[in-house]
Order: structure tokens, then sequence, then C-alpha cells
């Protein structure tokens, strides 16, 4: 409501256009922020898998904190990695154990492709970059398994059959899994 901009994430536009209006807000967004994953975590992963099922999440909790490092530091505000913010989404993530991680990653030009050929909001090289690096880290520190694959270099049906390999690795994975 507050940017102009259509062509970015709003957020983005929020911080390019109003950065002094975000930083203002910064730290009563994270908290309405939390309040939402909270209540989404709880329905959608939580209770789920409590009730037996296997849940797939793309990109949760870890991406939440890369987003969260990205924008402080942007806006220079310091967010600890032992602040209350980041702790609290740790224990939410904690509650799942065992957690598989599948990083799908592809070079720039291909997400750009990618994204341009479904009419998607572009992010900035920068927001790339930190998905590269930081969520990368976090997210090999937090799971149990991990699994990284370039899909620029990849069909669709070979990123496939990786990723029920790694999931399902008792199961045969060259037939087709609907």
């Amino acid at each position: 409501m507050l940017a102009r901009r259509r062509d970015v994430f709003p957020i983005r536009a929020l911080i390019e256009e109003r950065s002094r209006l975000f930083k203002r807000i910064f730290r009563l967004w994270l908290s309405l922020d939390l309040i939402s994953i909270t209540i989404k975590f709880l329905a959608g992963i939580y209770i789920p898998l409590k009730l037996g099922y296997t849940v797939l999440v793309e990109e949760y909790i870890p991406a939440t904190i890369t987003d969260y490092i990205y924008i402080s530091e942007i806006l220079e505000i310091p967010l600890k990695i032992n602040s209350f913010i980041i702790r609290y989404l740790l224990r939410l993530m904690s509650l799942c154990y065992p957690i598989q991680v599948i990083f799908l990653d592809a070079g720039d030009h291909v997400l750009f492709h990618r994204w341009k050929a479904r009419g998607s909001l572009i992010e900035g090289k920068d927001y790339i970059r930190a998905q590269r690096t930081v969520l990368l880290r976090i997210s090999k520190v937090l799971s149990q398994e991990f699994l990284y694959i370039d899909t620029g270099v990849k069909t669709i049906e070979e990123t496939h059959k990786l990723i029920m390999r790694h999931i399902l690795p008792e199961h045969k994975c060259d037939q087709d899994y609907d």
C-alpha cells in the first residue's frame, strides 16, 4: 500500500522507496510476522506431523531467518544471531526433527529467465547472493540430511528423480511418482 513500485516484491519496494518508514516499523513488522508464522506453522506443519503425515515445506524457517538478516543489514539495524526472533524460529523448527533440506539453485541468468517466463517478480542480485550464502549455510546446519541440486543443468525429470531418491532411498526412483 505504501510503495509505488510493482515490479519487485512489496518489502523490497518499501525498503527502497520508504526505508525510513520501514526502519521505524521494522520491529513491529517482525513481531506480526512471527505471529503469522507461528499460526501457519502449527496448522500447516506441526499438527500434520503429529498426525503422522510427511510435510513438504518450501522456503520456510531457514529462508525467514535469512530474510530477517538480509533486511536488517539493509536497514542497518543489528539483528544478532542469538536474538529472541531467531531463537524462537529455531525452537519452532526443532519441533520437526528429523529435517531434510533440499536446496534447489541455478545460475543468475537461468533464474532471471525463469522468472521472466512465468511473469514472476524479479529478485535483486544482492538478495540472490544472500540466499546462496546465508540461506545455504543455515540450511546445511539445521538439517539432518541435506541435498543441493543445480537445476540449471538438470531437467525437471532429473531433478524429480534426485529428490525422490533422497526422500525415499529405499524405493526405486526410476519409476514415475504421481
